[in-house]
């Protein structure tokens, strides 16, 4: 049984969570899971592009405030307030706290992941969401 080196144990690793991105930056996946991550004032993966449809979403708080998420359609016209979309939500949640999944299915289009307390989104806490067959 061979062992690696802890060079190649880091790189094995790295290339594991390349694996799942797509380029500059951007997160791909086919499943019908997304795994969230929000802290001060970030949500990881920040852009994503997933396959319509029926979408799960988990959403963790690894931060010291608290943080929520809303799935938005952005605004057809400028100066128009985004929309959210139906069951789109997940509660506040305290530091730590895991939120109660939420299930919604998406129509190809682009959305907008945002936490909406205070001025997160202001402070960088959004997030891209494409939606593409």
């Amino acid at each position: 049984m061979s062992r690696l080196t802890p060079s190649a144990a880091a790189l094995s690793a790295a290339l594991l969570v390349l694996a799942g991105c797509g380029g500059a930056g951007t997160f791909r996946t086919d499943r019908p899971q997304l795994k969230l991550t929000l802290d001060e004032y970030r949500i990881v993966p920040q852009d994503i592009v997933v396959k319509p449809g029926r979408l799960k979403f988990v959403v963790r708080n690894a931060g010291r405030l608290t943080h929520n998420l809303v799935i938005q359609i952005p605004p057809k016209k400028a100066g128009d307030p985004p929309e959210p979309v139906p069951g789109g939500r997940v509660d506040t949640m305290q530091p730590g706290q895991t939120a109660a999944p939420i299930k919604v299915t998406l129509a190809p289009g682009e959305y907008r992941l945002v936490c909406t307390i205070a001025n997160h989104d202001d402070l960088g806490q959004f997030g891209t969401l494409k939606v593409q067959p």
